[in-house]
């Protein structure tokens, strides 16, 4: 029957068929081969081959994302370097200024105990001038603090100051008060003579003694707390009298034999009317020290701003890059503390030449360990590149290795595709030719 191929196709033709079946394969997988550039695709292609060429595709994949650690760790150094470079400039800034300021001192061109704003601000530049009041009752120190801004009773010390000032109406005194130990009287008041039992222009501040002193107001008006701090204290002395007084009274009595309490007064102001109290608190030292503060400050933000990728080596951040897959291979670069403080840059006093020249002192020392410290960032970068150099040498050594392994020679198998489709243009037409045979025998 016509319908049974097996009895159509004869033995000749039967092979013929299989022979073309055979290279249609061969076509295809030279195809995939040309396609993709593999020879190896699985296992079943070549176990050996196969698996070794994954070992060392693995193996090239952990070093990739090692070099991205080394890379960025690389950025990070970058990073700091400029952050460093700034941070030297500003301090070359302040050793130049701190030379300046010191110059001035030295040859006495400007007074830093001046006052810039207002002739009403009290400032203290002598100790001496905190003379005898009430004669034997004295027998204590004044010591001056805050730069000239402040006093300081201890001893059962009596004092007056000059001051040559007339009270009116609207006449304010304001001070800040403290006290660490609680003397039997503290006072502050106004006298023209040597004798405080012939007035009442006092004002009790703080004590165990509530007597012994006339004051013009209740001693609970202007008490102070107890609290050890500084406490902010206005009188409106002109409600209370009048008159020109030669001299601020300064009390504080402790002569029980009990706790050597202390009074301490600074920023001492006397004013009439409205009043900004703190303003005149400026004086020629007080603008260099915010000068210098100034820049200071701009260390401080480079510092804050030297952040990359969540590691800030100048705020004493660790950067630990790993050279190897299991870790046992790396390198630590260590940080610093970067800022004013860290460096140890003082900010405050710049009234003595002394003073200066240790903040001189410190700014060239700031210096050198910025200096030492980018010289250490300059030894892990050279690290660094040429580790990331071996790096990117071993994967690619690593990739050739798989590449030897899995790819093609698409030349020869440009050459086999070539052959196999003129094999197949031949097995076709010799079966063509054997069907047309059969053909004419059946019909």
């Amino acid at each position: 029957m016509v319908g049974d191929v097996g009895n159509i196709l004869n033995i000749a033709q039967h092979r013929q068929l299989t022979a073309l079946q055979v290279t249609a394969r061969a076509i295809d997988g030279v195809q995939l081969r040309l396609a993709t550039g593999k020879e190896v695709h699985s296992a079943l292609d070549n176990p050996t081959n196969f698996f070794v060429a994954k070992s060392l595709d693995y193996q090239a994949h952990d070093l990739r994302r090692l070099l991205d650690g080394i890379e960025n760790s690389i950025q990070t150094i970058e990073y700091v370097q400029h952050s460093l470079e700034a941070i030297n400039s500003i301090l070359n800034s302040a050793d130049s200024f701190l030379q300046e300021y010191q110059q001035d001192l030295h040859s006495g061109n400007i007074n830093v105990q001046e006052v810039l704003d207002t002739s009403f601000f009290e400032v203290f530049d002598d100790p001496a001038a905190f003379i005898n009041y009430s004669g034997a009752q004295d027998a204590g120190t004044a010591t001056l603090t805050e730069g000239g801004f402040g006093v300081t009773l201890d001893d059962n010390a009596w004092k007056r100051y000059a001051v040559n000032y007339t009270v009116v109406a609207e006449s304010y005194l304001e001070f800040d008060f403290r006290s660490g130990n609680i003397p039997e009287i503290a006072a502050i008041g106004f006298d023209n003579d040597n004798t405080y039992t012939n007035n009442n222009n006092f004002f009790f501040l703080y004590g165990t003694q509530l007597g012994g002193i006339t004051y013009s107001a209740p001693t609970a008006t202007y008490q102070y707390d107890g609290s050890g701090d500084w406490v902010h204290v206005q009188i409106p002395i002109g409600t209370y009298f009048t008159g020109n007084f030669s001299h601020m009274t300064f009390i504080d009595d402790d002569d029980g034999g009990g706790n050597d309490g202390d009074a301490q007064f600074r920023n001492v102001v006397l004013h009439e009317g409205q009043y900004t109290y703190g303003q005149t608190n400026y004086t020629v030292a007080d603008e260099y020290e915010e000068k210098y503060s100034a820049l200071l400050d701009q260390i401080d933000l480079i510092v804050d701003d030297s952040h990359y990728r969540g590691i800030n080596l100048l705020e004493g951040d660790d950067l630990t890059t790993y050279f190897n897959a299991n870790r046992t291979s790396s390198l630590t670069t260590e940080g610093i503390f970067a800022s004013s403080d860290g460096l140890g840059l003082e900010r405050e006093d710049f009234t003595t030449v002394e003073a200066v020249e240790a903040k001189i002192t410190q700014v060239r020392e700031a210096r050198e360990i910025i200096r030492h410290y980018a010289a250490s960032l300059a030894n892990d970068y050279g690290v660094l590149n040429n580790r990331a150099d071996f790096t990117r040498t071993m994967i690619n050594i690593l990739e050739e290795g798989r590449d030897e392994l899995t790819l093609t020679d698409q030349n020869r198998d440009g050459a086999e595709m070539l052959a196999l489709q003129t094999r197949q243009a031949i097995q076709t037409s010799t079966l063509t030719l054997n069907t047309f045979s059969i053909a004419d025998v059946l019909f």
